[in-house]
Protein backbone atom coordinates (compact mmCIF):
# COMPACT_ATOMS: atom_id res chain seq x y z
CA UNK A 1 0.00 0.00 0.00
CA UNK A 2 1.47 3.57 -1.10
CA UNK A 3 1.80 5.41 2.07
CA UNK A 4 0.76 9.00 0.74
CA UNK A 5 2.01 12.17 1.94
CA UNK A 6 2.14 11.65 6.08
CA UNK A 7 0.64 13.56 8.26
CA UNK A 8 4.31 14.78 9.18
CA UNK A 9 5.18 15.21 5.66
CA UNK A 10 2.26 17.22 4.04
CA UNK A 11 2.05 19.24 7.08
CA UNK A 12 5.59 20.33 6.77
CA UNK A 13 5.16 21.25 3.10
CA UNK A 14 2.06 22.97 3.63
CA UNK A 15 3.47 24.90 6.76
CA UNK A 16 5.90 26.16 4.53
CA UNK A 17 4.12 27.50 2.20
CA UNK A 18 1.35 29.09 4.49
CA UNK A 19 3.98 31.03 6.91
CA UNK A 20 6.51 32.22 4.33
CA UNK A 21 5.51 34.44 1.84
CA UNK A 22 7.23 32.73 -1.03
CA UNK A 23 8.99 34.62 -4.10
CA UNK A 24 7.11 33.56 -7.63
CA UNK A 25 7.39 30.11 -8.48
CA UNK A 26 8.69 28.33 -11.68
CA UNK A 27 6.14 29.82 -14.16
CA UNK A 28 5.22 26.64 -15.12
CA UNK A 29 3.84 25.29 -12.89
CA UNK A 30 2.16 28.28 -11.62
CA UNK A 31 0.84 28.29 -14.58
CA UNK A 32 -0.45 25.13 -14.69
CA UNK A 33 -1.95 25.53 -11.29
CA UNK A 34 -3.91 28.76 -12.41
CA UNK A 35 -5.29 27.26 -14.90
CA UNK A 36 -7.21 24.70 -12.77
CA UNK A 37 -7.11 21.94 -15.26
CA UNK A 38 -7.51 18.15 -14.31
CA UNK A 39 -4.43 16.00 -15.49
CA UNK A 40 -5.39 13.39 -17.97
CA UNK A 41 -3.62 10.86 -20.07
CA UNK A 42 -3.91 11.91 -23.83
CA UNK A 43 -2.56 8.86 -25.64
CA UNK A 44 -3.84 5.95 -27.05
CA UNK A 45 -4.38 2.79 -24.77
CA UNK A 46 -6.34 -0.38 -25.11
CA UNK A 47 -8.59 -2.70 -22.81
CA UNK A 48 -6.68 -5.17 -20.54
CA UNK A 49 -8.24 -8.18 -21.76
CA UNK A 50 -5.11 -10.31 -20.68
CA UNK A 51 -4.23 -9.59 -17.22
CA UNK A 52 -0.85 -8.69 -16.12
CA UNK A 53 1.28 -9.27 -13.40
CA UNK A 54 3.44 -6.43 -12.27
CA UNK A 55 6.56 -6.94 -10.08
CA UNK A 56 9.77 -4.43 -9.55
CA UNK A 57 13.19 -5.88 -11.65
CA UNK A 58 16.57 -4.55 -11.75
CA UNK A 59 16.56 -0.96 -13.43
CA UNK A 60 18.36 2.01 -13.60
CA UNK A 61 16.81 5.71 -14.10
CA UNK A 62 16.66 9.07 -14.19
CA UNK A 63 13.34 10.02 -11.93
CA UNK A 64 12.27 14.40 -11.77
CA UNK A 65 9.57 15.05 -9.12
CA UNK A 66 7.83 18.72 -9.05
CA UNK A 67 5.63 20.00 -6.75
CA UNK A 68 3.44 23.34 -6.78
CA UNK A 69 0.70 24.30 -4.01
CA UNK A 70 -0.93 27.62 -4.24
CA UNK A 71 -3.44 28.56 -1.40
CA UNK A 72 -6.24 30.87 -1.13
CA UNK A 73 -6.93 32.26 2.50
CA UNK A 74 -9.27 34.54 2.38
CA UNK A 75 -8.05 36.26 -0.24
CA UNK A 76 -4.73 35.86 0.21
CA UNK A 77 -2.42 33.95 -1.87
CA UNK A 78 0.24 31.84 -2.00
CA UNK A 79 2.42 29.65 -3.97
CA UNK A 80 5.54 27.15 -2.99
CA UNK A 81 7.11 25.25 -5.57
CA UNK A 82 9.98 22.45 -5.45
CA UNK A 83 11.83 20.68 -7.64
CA UNK A 84 14.05 17.13 -7.23
CA UNK A 85 16.26 15.68 -9.50
CA UNK A 86 18.00 12.36 -9.15
CA UNK A 87 18.81 8.71 -10.24
CA UNK A 88 17.06 5.56 -9.20
CA UNK A 89 19.17 2.20 -9.29
CA UNK A 90 17.60 -0.75 -8.21
CA UNK A 91 19.51 -3.53 -8.01
CA UNK A 92 19.65 -7.36 -6.76
CA UNK A 93 20.07 -8.12 -2.88
CA UNK A 94 19.96 -11.57 -2.08
CA UNK A 95 16.11 -12.26 -1.79
CA UNK A 96 15.26 -8.94 -2.04
CA UNK A 97 15.75 -5.50 -4.18
CA UNK A 98 18.52 -2.84 -3.24
CA UNK A 99 17.03 0.16 -3.82
CA UNK A 100 19.49 3.37 -4.19
CA UNK A 101 18.03 6.78 -5.10
CA UNK A 102 20.46 9.72 -5.28
CA UNK A 103 18.77 13.57 -5.16
CA UNK A 104 21.43 15.31 -7.46
CA UNK A 105 19.56 18.35 -7.10
CA UNK A 106 16.60 20.54 -5.77
CA UNK A 107 15.18 23.45 -6.16
CA UNK A 108 12.43 25.30 -2.99
CA UNK A 109 11.39 28.01 -4.61
CA UNK A 110 14.23 29.78 -6.00
CA UNK A 111 16.33 28.62 -3.90
CA UNK A 112 18.38 25.88 -5.98
CA UNK A 113 20.18 23.62 -3.85
CA UNK A 114 23.26 21.37 -4.97
CA UNK A 115 26.20 20.18 -3.55
CA UNK A 116 28.68 19.91 -6.56
CA UNK A 117 29.68 16.21 -7.49
CA UNK A 118 28.52 14.93 -4.51
CA UNK A 119 24.61 13.73 -4.19
CA UNK A 120 22.43 15.96 -1.79
CA UNK A 121 20.85 13.19 0.17
CA UNK A 122 20.43 8.96 -0.53
CA UNK A 123 17.62 6.63 -0.05
CA UNK A 124 17.81 3.13 0.70
CA UNK A 125 15.86 0.44 1.08
CA UNK A 126 16.16 -3.23 0.63
CA UNK A 127 12.48 -4.27 -0.40
CA UNK A 128 11.05 -7.51 -1.96
CA UNK A 129 9.62 -7.59 -5.46
CA UNK A 130 5.78 -6.39 -5.03
CA UNK A 131 7.04 -3.66 -3.21
CA UNK A 132 7.07 -4.50 0.81
CA UNK A 133 9.69 -2.90 2.84
CA UNK A 134 12.44 -4.45 4.92
CA UNK A 135 14.11 -1.35 5.95
CA UNK A 136 14.48 2.21 4.62
CA UNK A 137 16.79 5.12 5.33
CA UNK A 138 16.96 9.10 3.99
CA UNK A 139 20.63 9.96 4.92
CA UNK A 140 22.62 13.62 4.39
CA UNK A 141 25.41 13.06 1.84
CA UNK A 142 26.45 16.46 0.77
CA UNK A 143 24.27 18.38 2.91
CA UNK A 144 25.94 20.11 5.86
CA UNK A 145 23.33 19.39 9.11
CA UNK A 146 25.38 22.18 11.34
CA UNK A 147 22.85 24.85 11.74
CA UNK A 148 19.39 24.87 12.40
CA UNK A 149 18.57 26.30 9.00
CA UNK A 150 20.65 23.63 7.60
CA UNK A 151 18.74 20.95 9.50
CA UNK A 152 15.27 22.56 8.52
CA UNK A 153 16.41 22.75 4.88
CA UNK A 154 17.24 18.98 5.27
CA UNK A 155 13.56 18.30 6.49
CA UNK A 156 11.91 20.08 3.69
CA UNK A 157 13.84 18.32 1.02
CA UNK A 158 13.36 14.38 2.41
CA UNK A 159 9.89 15.23 2.87
CA UNK A 160 9.77 16.01 -0.86
CA UNK A 161 11.28 12.95 -1.69
CA UNK A 162 9.05 11.03 0.50
CA UNK A 163 6.00 12.62 -1.08
CA UNK A 164 6.83 13.21 -4.66
CA UNK A 165 8.13 9.45 -5.39
CA UNK A 166 5.44 7.13 -4.69
CA UNK A 167 7.46 4.08 -6.21
CA UNK A 168 9.61 4.27 -2.90
CA UNK A 169 6.48 3.18 -0.76
CA UNK A 170 4.14 1.07 -3.50
CA UNK A 171 3.56 -1.91 -2.98
CA UNK A 172 2.06 -3.66 -6.23
CA UNK A 173 -0.83 -5.82 -5.92
CA UNK A 174 0.68 -9.54 -5.46
CA UNK A 175 -2.37 -10.78 -8.24
CA UNK A 176 -1.93 -10.10 -11.79
CA UNK A 177 -4.04 -6.86 -12.53
CA UNK A 178 -7.17 -6.86 -14.39
CA UNK A 179 -9.04 -3.82 -15.74
CA UNK A 180 -10.64 -1.82 -12.56
CA UNK A 181 -8.34 -2.96 -10.30
CA UNK A 182 -6.92 -0.51 -7.80
CA UNK A 183 -3.20 0.54 -7.72
CA UNK A 184 -1.21 2.66 -5.55
CA UNK A 185 -3.70 2.60 -2.71
CA UNK A 186 -3.88 5.46 -0.05
CA UNK A 187 -5.27 4.81 3.31
CA UNK A 188 -8.23 7.78 3.38
CA UNK A 189 -7.43 8.84 6.91
CA UNK A 190 -3.87 9.86 6.80
CA UNK A 191 -4.46 11.68 3.42
CA UNK A 192 -7.52 13.80 5.14
CA UNK A 193 -5.74 14.10 8.53
CA UNK A 194 -2.61 15.71 6.65
CA UNK A 195 -4.88 18.90 5.60
CA UNK A 196 -6.04 19.15 9.04
CA UNK A 197 -4.27 22.46 9.28
CA UNK A 198 -7.03 23.78 6.79
CA UNK A 199 -10.15 22.04 8.16
CA UNK A 200 -9.56 20.45 11.23
CA UNK A 201 -10.63 16.86 11.73
CA UNK A 202 -13.14 16.01 8.42
CA UNK A 203 -16.03 13.84 8.05
CA UNK A 204 -16.39 12.95 4.30
CA UNK A 205 -19.09 11.30 2.16
CA UNK A 206 -19.01 9.31 0.40
CA UNK A 207 -17.23 7.14 3.71
CA UNK A 208 -13.67 5.01 1.92
CA UNK A 209 -11.25 3.68 3.36
CA UNK A 210 -8.70 3.55 0.88
CA UNK A 211 -8.53 5.56 -2.33
CA UNK A 212 -6.04 4.59 -5.26
CA UNK A 213 -5.62 4.62 -8.71
CA UNK A 214 -8.11 2.34 -11.20
CA UNK A 215 -6.55 0.59 -14.05
CA UNK A 216 -8.00 1.26 -17.01
CA UNK A 217 -5.87 -0.58 -19.82
CA UNK A 218 -2.57 -0.63 -21.38
CA UNK A 219 -0.73 1.98 -23.39
CA UNK A 220 3.01 3.78 -24.42
CA UNK A 221 5.28 5.83 -23.22
CA UNK A 222 8.22 6.57 -24.56
CA UNK A 223 8.27 3.11 -26.61
CA UNK A 224 7.21 1.06 -23.45
CA UNK A 225 4.35 -0.10 -22.87
CA UNK A 226 2.75 0.76 -19.34
CA UNK A 227 -0.42 0.29 -17.83
CA UNK A 228 -2.85 3.46 -17.52
CA UNK A 229 -3.98 4.41 -14.50
CA UNK A 230 -6.34 6.92 -13.04
CA UNK A 231 -7.85 8.62 -10.08
CA UNK A 232 -10.80 10.08 -10.00
CA UNK A 233 -12.09 11.32 -5.98
CA UNK A 234 -14.50 13.55 -5.46
CA UNK A 235 -16.11 14.19 -1.52
CA UNK A 236 -17.97 16.40 0.56
CA UNK A 237 -16.43 17.09 3.90
CA UNK A 238 -18.08 18.30 7.53
CA UNK A 239 -15.12 20.03 9.19
CA UNK A 240 -14.93 19.84 13.67
CA UNK A 241 -16.86 23.48 13.29
CA UNK A 242 -19.01 21.81 10.80
CA UNK A 243 -18.33 23.44 7.60
CA UNK A 244 -18.05 21.92 4.29
CA UNK A 245 -15.35 21.79 2.13
CA UNK A 246 -15.20 19.71 -1.07
CA UNK A 247 -11.90 17.72 -1.44
CA UNK A 248 -10.58 16.45 -5.00
CA UNK A 249 -8.01 14.25 -6.17
CA UNK A 250 -7.27 13.75 -9.82
CA UNK A 251 -4.69 12.42 -12.06
CA UNK A 252 -2.77 9.46 -13.68
CA UNK A 253 -0.09 7.38 -12.83
CA UNK A 254 1.87 5.21 -15.99
CA UNK A 255 3.44 2.21 -14.30
CA UNK A 256 5.96 0.32 -16.69
CA UNK A 257 4.83 -3.24 -17.49
CA UNK A 258 8.62 -4.94 -17.47
CA UNK A 259 9.71 -2.50 -14.24
CA UNK A 260 6.84 -2.06 -12.01
CA UNK A 261 7.77 1.75 -11.59
CA UNK A 262 6.31 4.51 -12.62
CA UNK A 263 7.30 6.43 -16.06
CA UNK A 264 4.94 9.29 -15.24
CA UNK A 265 2.51 10.50 -12.72
CA UNK A 266 0.43 13.80 -12.82
CA UNK A 267 -2.55 14.23 -10.06
CA UNK A 268 -3.70 17.53 -8.57
CA UNK A 269 -5.48 17.79 -4.56
CA UNK A 270 -8.03 20.26 -4.50
CA UNK A 271 -9.45 21.23 -1.28
CA UNK A 272 -12.40 24.33 -1.54
CA UNK A 273 -14.58 26.10 0.76
CA UNK A 274 -18.34 26.31 0.25
CA UNK A 275 -18.82 29.25 1.95
CA UNK A 276 -17.48 32.64 0.73
CA UNK A 277 -17.39 34.69 4.54
CA UNK A 278 -14.65 31.83 4.38
CA UNK A 279 -12.71 31.63 1.53
CA UNK A 280 -10.51 28.69 1.95
CA UNK A 281 -9.18 27.01 -1.51
CA UNK A 282 -6.20 24.67 -2.08
CA UNK A 283 -4.50 23.46 -5.16
CA UNK A 284 -1.80 21.01 -5.27
CA UNK A 285 0.02 19.68 -8.30
CA UNK A 286 2.30 16.54 -8.14
CA UNK A 287 4.30 15.74 -11.19
CA UNK A 288 6.81 12.70 -11.84
CA UNK A 289 8.62 11.47 -14.99
CA UNK A 290 11.14 9.03 -15.15
CA UNK A 291 13.30 7.86 -18.04
CA UNK A 292 14.69 4.09 -18.12
CA UNK A 293 18.55 4.26 -18.29
CA UNK A 294 18.95 0.10 -18.47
Amino acid sequence: MVQPMTVRTCCIILAFCLLNACAETIPPMQEELSIKTVPTYEGRFSSMQTPVYLEYRPVAMKLVGQLGIHTNVRDKDEFFSGELYGRLRVSPAGDSLLWEFRLENAALGEEKISSGNSPLMEFRARRDKQGATKEAEIATVGMNLNSPEEKRLFEEIRALVRSQFRSFSAVLPASPIQEGNLLLEMDMNSALQAYERLWGSPRCSPPKEKVGYVARGFGSFKERKVVVAVIEEDFICVSRNERRYSFGLHGYALLDTETGQILENKAVTTVKSFYSFDSIELRMLQKVSGEILE
